[in-house]
């Protein structure tokens, strides 16, 4: 257990920094590619996660990991596609709550609609008791980092006062 935390603080700080890094208004090439190698930094660390927690094989991981990549793309892209589910709570008024609510369950459902279609890709390349585990252990990760994330832009606005 204490190995997964320290993994996820591994690429929870990763990924603030490249989140914090898209604030800005423009990026130069330099920093858009470094923003690439940090993103495959993140999914590199976790898969090596994913491997390690769902006790694959190097045959099956090869198997799994083109699979769990086109997965996470497919993820990234339904998160980010709606811009007003990323709406601050801070920034929710009456005149936008219910347009955010919409868009926050809009991404639910689409994202579920992805898990549900992988469900039977991820049955092909590993056992079903382990994409069960796959599902748990994602949503685990993706919590933890959310939570770190959170901290972190609270510690950065304290500090920016």
């Amino acid at each position: 257990m204490k190995k997964f935390f320290v993994l996820i603080l591994a690429f929870v700080a990763l990924f603030t920094q490249d989140a914090l890094a898209q604030d800005k208004p423009a990026q130069t090439d330099a920093q858009k590619a470094e923003a690439k190698a940090r993103r495959e930094q993140l999914m590199l660390t976790r898969l090596e996660l994913l491997k390690t927690e769902l006790e694959l094989n190097d045959e099956q991981y090869a198997k799994f990991e083109p699979v769990y990549r086109r997965f996470r793309s497919e993820i990234s892209k339904v998160t980010s596609m709606n811009r007003e589910a990323r709406t601050k709570r801070a920034d929710i008024t009456n005149e936008n709550a219910l347009k955010v609510l919409s868009a926050r369950l809009t991404n639910t459902i689409m994202t579920s609609a992805v898990k549900q279609r992988y469900i039977y890709l991820f049955a092909e390349v590993i056992e079903p008791v382990k994409v069960m585990t796959l599902y748990r252990v994602d949503d685990r990760i993706s919590r933890e980092a959310q939570k770190v994330m959170k901290y972190r832009q609270t510690a950065t606005q304290l500090d920016s006062k």
